[in-house]
Order: C-alpha cells, then sequence, then structure tokens
C-alpha cells in the first residue's frame, strides 16, 4: 500500500498539469487569505494607536491632576515638561483655543494646527514611527489644545508580529488545502488523464505498425466512467477504430485506382487545362494532372486522397457541423447527380498560396471499376475577370464617393441646366432627385443669373478650379450661405461644369461668435482700465495712512484694507492680461539654459519650501524661437502649481525634451489626483480649486503656449500623480503671426 501511495504520488508530481492545479489552488488560497489579511492589519493598528493614545492621556492627566490648580501658562507648561518623562511622548505643541500656539517641547508633531481646527484628530508618520494625536483632557477644555508627538515603535513592532502570526496561519491551511486537493484530483481526473495519455500513444504506434486494433487492448477503456472524461475516453475508442477503417478503405482504393491508371494516364497528363479526378461519394481526388498541381501549386501527394474542401480549393466556405462547407460545390454536386455533367460554370477557386482566382468548371460523371467518379476541366480565366471587376469597381467606387460625400455635388452644362446630383444636394435643398434636375443653376444660386452664369464659364480653365460664395435657396424658399467649388470637366468630348457646395452657415455664425468674443474682450479690458485709476488712488490714500500713528485696531482695518486692494489689483492686471491679445517678443531661446538659470529661484520659493525640484532634459540644448518673459511666466506658474499640490518630501519632476521637431516640456508632481471631471475646467478663465486662487493662472499659460502655436494638456490619475505638458514647435515659421 506505500509503495503503491509512493509511486502514485511520484507520478502524479511529474504530471504538468497536477502541478499547475497544486500551484494555482496554493497560490489562490494565499492571495484569498492576504486580502482578509490587509483590512485586519490597518484594523488592529487602529486598535494599538487608540490604546497607545488612552494610555498617554491617562497618565498626562494624572500629572495635571495632581497638580492642582494652575495658575499661568507657564506653569502649565512645567507640568507638561513632567509629562514628558514618559518614554512615549517625545514632543508637545500647546495651543490655546483660537489657534495661537503656547509653546513646543521636544519634537514639533507635524499635526498643523489648522488641520486639528477643521476636525483632523490625529496624523501617524509610519516611516519615522511617530503618531500625533489631541489628548482630550478635561483640566483643559474649553481652553487648550495639547497636541502630543508619540512614539509608535512599539505598535510598529506589534503589527509585525501580528503579521507573521497570521501569514504563518496562512500558510499551514494553504499547504493543507493544497494537498486534499491533490489527492482528490487524482483519483478524479489526474490518473485516467495519464492512463489515458499511454493509450493514445499506444494507438498511435498501432496505426504506424499497421497492426490489427482487434488485437489492442486499452488500459483506460476498461472502466466505464459515466462523466465527461467517460465521453473523451469513449471517444478515443471510437476514433481509433475510425481511423484504422479508414486506412482500410483507402489502401482498397488505392489498389483500383492502380488498375485503371494507364488508360487515363496519358490524355490526363497532356491536358493544358487543369484536370481532376474524384469520388462522387466522398469527392475524394483520385488523380490530378500536372497542369492542375501548378494552377493549384501544390505536389501530387498533397491533394490524392483528399476532397477539394481539405485542400482548400473552394474560396468561398463556411464552416459546418463536420468541417468547410461550400454551397456552390453542393450545387455543383447536386447537378451531377440530376444531369450527369456540369458545363462552363463559374467558380471561384484558391490556391495554396491563397491567391483566389475565377475558372469555368466543367465536370463528367464517369464509372471506373464500378465506383462513380468525376472528371472535372478548369479554364482560368481570372485576368479576363479582374479586368471586368476592375471596370465595374471603379464606376461603383465613383459613385459611392459622389453619393456619400458631404458636399453637395452638381453636374451643370453650358446652359446651366443640371445634369446630375448626389443626395446630399436633394437633402440640402429639399428637393427630390427628379425635382432638381428639371432645374438650371440660376434656380437654386440666387445671387447668379443666366448672364452671371456665363461669364463664370468663361472664366473656368480645365485643372484650375476656383471658389466662389454664394446664397441657395430651398425648396421652401428659405435661404442658407454657400461656399462653391467649381471647376471644368471634360468627358467624351464634352465640356461640363462640376461644382462642389459647402452650407457655410456654421462657419458663419462661428465668425460672428469670435467677432462678440473679440467685442466684449476690449469691453473688459475698457472696464479694467476704468477700475484701475480710482484702486490706484486709493491705494495711494491706504499707504499714507500706514505713516499714521493709529490704535492697534484700526491698524488691523489698515492692513485687511491694503491686502484686499492690492489683491483686487492683481486680479485686475491678470484680468486685463488675459482678455488683451498675446504678443510675442520672439527671440532664439535655449530652453535648457532658460530653465537652468530659473531653477534656483524656483527652489527658493515659499510653495518649494517643503518639496525638491529636479530637472530632467535629454540633450544639452534645446532651441526654439519664442517670448523669454512669457515663456519663464509659464513655468513659474507649472512648477509653483506642481509644488503646492505635491505632498511634503516628494520630488517635483521638471523634464524637457525634443523629438521629431517638438519640444516637449513636462511637469509632474505626486498627491491626489484631480478628478476627471474637473481637468476640462481647469484652463477655463476663473475656474480654481485653490481657496485664494483666482482661476486665471492656467487659463493666461494656455493662451501664452498658444500664442506660441502649442498645446497645453493635464493628466491624472492616483498611480501615476498629475503630469502637465507643453508641446511646442523646435521654431516659429516667420509667416506665423504671434497670436494664436
Amino acid at each position: 500500500m506505500t509503495i503503491r501511495l509512493q509511486r502514485t504520488l511520484k507520478d502524479l508530481l511529474k504530471a504538468r498539469l497536477s502541478k499547475r492545479i497544486v500551484w494555482w489552488v496554493f497560490i489562490s488560497i494565499v492571495v484569498i487569505e492576504a486580502i482578509i489579511l490587509i483590512p485586519s492589519v490597518y484594523r488592529r493598528e487602529r486598535e494599538l494607536l487608540v490604546y497607545l493614545k488612552e494610555l498617554s492621556t491617562a497618565r498626562g492627566e494624572g500629572v495635571l491632576a495632581g497638580s492642582g490648580d494652575i495658575a499661568t501658562e507657564a506653569e502649565l507648561m512645567a507640568q507638561f515638561e513632567q509629562i514628558l518623562a514618559d518614554p512615549v511622548v517625545r514632543g508637545i505643541a500647546l495651543y490655546r483655543v483660537d489657534g495661537s500656539l503656547v509653546n513646543r517641547l521636544e519634537e514639533a508633531p507635524e499635526l498643523p494646527i489648522e488641520n486639528v481646527l477643521q476636525g483632523q484628530r490625529e496624523r501617524l508618520n509610519r516611516t519615522h514611527n511617530r503618531y500625533d494625536a489631541v489628548w482630550e483632557m478635561s483640566p483643559l477644555e474649553g481652553e487648550y489644545i495639547p497636541v502630543i508627538r508619540h512614539d509608535s515603535t512599539w505598535v510598529r513592532q506589534e503589527i509585525i508580529l501580528f503579521i507573521f502570526r497570521i501569514a504563518g496561519l496562512v500558510v499551514i491551511i494553504s499547504i493543507f488545502v493544497t494537498g486534499a486537493a491533490l489527492i482528490v484530483l487524482e483519483r478524479l481526473i489526474i490518473g485516467p488523464v495519464l492512463r489515458l495519455r499511454i493509450d493514445l500513444l499506444t494507438a498511435g504506434q498501432a496505426i504506424t505498425e499497421d497492426c490489427d486494433p482487434a488485437l489492442l487492448q486499452f488500459e483506460s477503456t476498461q472502466n466505464q466512467r459515466q462523466d465527461e472524461l467517460g465521453d473523451v475516453v469513449a471517444a478515443f475508442d471510437k476514433m481509433f477504430h475510425q481511423i484504422a477503417d479508414a486506412i482500410t478503405m483507402r489502401k482498397q482504393a488505392e489498389a483500383e485506382l492502380r488498375l485503371s491508371e494507364e488508360k487515363f494516364s496519358k490524355a490526363f497528363q497532356a491536358s493544358p487545362n487543369p484536370i481532376t479526378l474524384s469520388t462522387l461519394t466522398d469527392g475524394h481526388i483520385i488523380e490530378a494532372n500536372t497542369s492542375f498541381l501548378a494552377f493549384h501549386g501544390s505536389g501530387l501527394d498533397d491533394v490524392i486522397q483528399k476532397t477539394s474542401l481539405d485542400i482548400g480549393l473552394w474560396a468561398d466556405t463556411r464552416e459546418g457541423p463536420s468541417g468547410p462547407v461550400s454551397d456552390h460545390r453542393a450545387a455543383m454536386i447536386n447537378q451531377i447527380n440530376t444531369q450527369g455533367f456540369v458545363r462552363n460554370q463559374e467558380y471561384r477557386f484558391q490556391r495554396r498560396t491563397g491567391d483566389v482566382r475565377t475558372v469555368l468548371y466543367s465536370a463528367e460523371q464517369i464509372e471506373i471499376n464500378g465506383q462513380t467518379c468525376i472528371l472535372a476541366v478548369v479554364n482560368d480565366i481570372t485576368e479576363r475577370k479582374q479586368a471586368e471587376e476592375a471596370l465595374r469597381e471603379s464606376e461603383t467606387r465613383f459613385k459611392t464617393l459622389i453619393e456619400q460625400a458631404a458636399d453637395a455635388f452638381y453636374v451643370i452644362d453650358i446652359d446651366g441646366r443640371i445634369l446630375d446630383v448626389n443626395q446630399q444636394s436633394c437633402r440640402s435643398l429639399g428637393y427630390n432627385r427628379q425635382e432638381l434636375l428639371r432645374l438650371s443653376a440660376p434656380d437654386i444660386q440666387k445671387q447668379l443669373s443666366s448672364d452671371g452664369f456665363q461669364t463664370l464659364w468663361q472664366r473656368l480653365v480645365p485643372g484650375e478650379p476656383i471658389t466662389v460664395e454664394g446664397i441657395h435657396q430651398r425648396k421652401d424658399k428659405s435661404t442658407f450661405p454657400v461656399e462653391v467649388g467649381v471647376g471644368i470637366l471634360e468627358f467624351s468630348g464634352q465640356k461640363y461644369l462640376l461644382a462642389l457646395a459647402r452650407d457655410a452657415t456654421e462657419r458663419k455664425q462661428a465668425e460672428a461668435a469670435l467677432a462678440r468674443l473679440a467685442e466684449i474682450g476690449e469691453l473688459a479690458a475698457m472696464i479694467v482700465h476704468e477700475v484701475r485709476n480710482p484702486l490706484t488712488t486709493i491705494l495711494m490714500g491706504l499707504n499714507s495712512f500706514k505713516r499714521m500713528d493709529l490704535p492697534e485696531r484700526a491698524q488691523m482695518r489698515l492692513a485687511f484694507a491694503l491686502e484686499e486692494s492690492e489683491r483686487l489689483q492683481r486680479l485686475l492686471n491678470e484680468i486685463l492680461l488675459y482678455a488683451r491679445q498675446q504678443q510675442l517678443d520672439t527671440a532664439a531661446l535655449d530652453l535648457c539654459e532658460l530653465a537652468a538659470d530659473m531653477l534656483p529661484a524656483l527652489r527658493s520659493m515659499p510653495a518649494a519650501e517643503n518639496c525638491a525640484i529636479e530637472m530632467i532634459t535629454n540633450c544639452a540644448a534645446i532651441s526654439i524661437k519664442g517670448d523669454k518673459d512669457k515663456l519663464k511666466q509659464v513655468f513659474i506658474n507649472l512648477v509653483s502649481n506642481a509644488c503646492e499640490a505635491a505632498p511634503a518630501g516628494e520630488t517635483v519632476t521638471w523634464r524637457m525634451s525634443q523629438n521629431n521637431g517638438l519640444v516637449n516640456v513636462e511637469v509632474h508632481n505626486g498627491g491626489e489626483p484631480i478628478p476627471p471631471e474637473v481637468l476640462p475646467k481647469l484652463t477655463q478663465p476663473f475656474f480654481t480649486t485653490k481657496s485664494s486662487g483666482n482661476g486665471l493662472g492656467l487659463a493666461i499659460t494656455r493662451r501664452i503656449v498658444e500664442a506660441h502655436k502649442g498645446e497645453l494638456t493635464i493628466q491624472s490619475a492616483a498611480n501615476v500623480g498629475t503630469t502637465v505638458t507643453i508641446m511646442l514647435p523646435s521654431s516659429l515659421r516667420a509667416a506665423d503671426s504671434p497670436e494664436s
């Protein structure tokens, strides 16, 4: 029993299927347990942090309660210094309830008081094992807010031990379940499959050696299984006997065919047309002449005893229940069974290379040694058919192109009569085809008289079309503007006017809208100018008050008024900058040099205080033509935005590259992704996600980039962060306007 079990396990572990099943079962269990483990780890960590906070809070309350009444903040800080004796407490920051700082002791907590006032009560730094939390202490409630920095090393150690314990249990469970599954699979699937494989090899060897099928005994067929695997074994046994019978029948047929080979051989092989001889009942090819082999591109052994479907001769086939099926071949066989012959039927045959040929097929039913056969002769007419088909396709393609064109198409004779139109012409004018063919060009082009049409005809030169604008009138008497391309078409010795008309309504409306936007921009600029003058006077008056000796409350109000006035002045300047056309003072620039000069100043910005800025280029110099000051404004805006959005301690990447005549500038930062519904709005004026922004920074940046014939795109995702990409041409063409 032990030896049999060892042999079974040895065979089982050698089987590739069993190995794959074992690994998939094991990995699936481990993955499931891991998914369950992750929430448990976070829940355990939360419990330990709460315990740590409650324990330190209780100790702190004990110190404060034992000190009696505390009269001053200095005495209170002295009590907190005693709390620092607790090894868990690494630092204290004491704030008043209005958010002002009283004092800090030892390590400063990273939890900002602004976040505390907004409801955030704790912050965990796993990298440095520090846990900042607000103590809820009744002696200080309503007057002070203590923020305590804890040493969370003990929590991390407990979490690691917790993970190791759970992981060990997961591995033990996975090994046990995998072993049980392996034993069951060996009994139900693996063992029978291995036995069936041995029987398949035995059957293949028996077929090769031409053994008697009745003498073979297959181990897999001894037990009759009532499942899918049992069906496979039964199908194997049936298939083996079918193959053996087919081989026997083929040998018998070959012996019979050899008797009649000399009778047909000479005439058969001498014909210049491809000829085949096949059986009527099953379609197997008995013989094929040299012309057929050259036509199909096969050797004799490739086609003998195979049907035309087996060798892929019929091009028009479909998949049937038992293999490829040709409806044309079925119709041909039916005609032969009915009439005994087929004469000059056109079919599509396929060569071995996949080349499809058109043929005329003739066949005759004959008897050879008592067997009904088909003698088929093929005549290749591909070249002739291709010439005919090319002509038809050219006509159809041209007609389809005209009918499906988005523009209205008209063919007009020298007298102005409409000779032909497409569907778009009918749709645009509201006529049907017959109604339009009864009209002339002046009937639909209301600004064109008969004399004007003749004048237009005289202007046209073959091969030199012109474009004119006009007004078309519909059947209901309504009109719409059009842009018409007209030219002379010569056909069969006659000249015709070919006109392609496009509805210009939307273009006209867009031009009117652009003109209206320009007027609005000028109005906005005028309003800004009118407001800036009195605002400047107000600022001068407010600044004069700063030199006066004012009470503290008045000074606060004055500072607030100055700050708001200056903010309003900045907003007016940005509105004016956005409304004004972007006039560029272009010159040859090296972007790498410009960025290197800006980098120290950018790194010293307040926004970059908590992050690093890294510049990356793929070449030593990147030359473009652009406005240096405006591009500086673009880079400062993008880099400062990235620094403000990046988490503390992360790196903002500023990457520049040049490829295929385009300059790519990418500014990337990590942090929270921008919602997809917000992305398209970021470059719209006055849209902002900042509490202190005015929403014009990115709008102005986009206009500057577009003025440089460039493009600005923004992409953001949780796993990669946010990337702003600017694509600029290597240089502006001399004929380009600086305004986008």
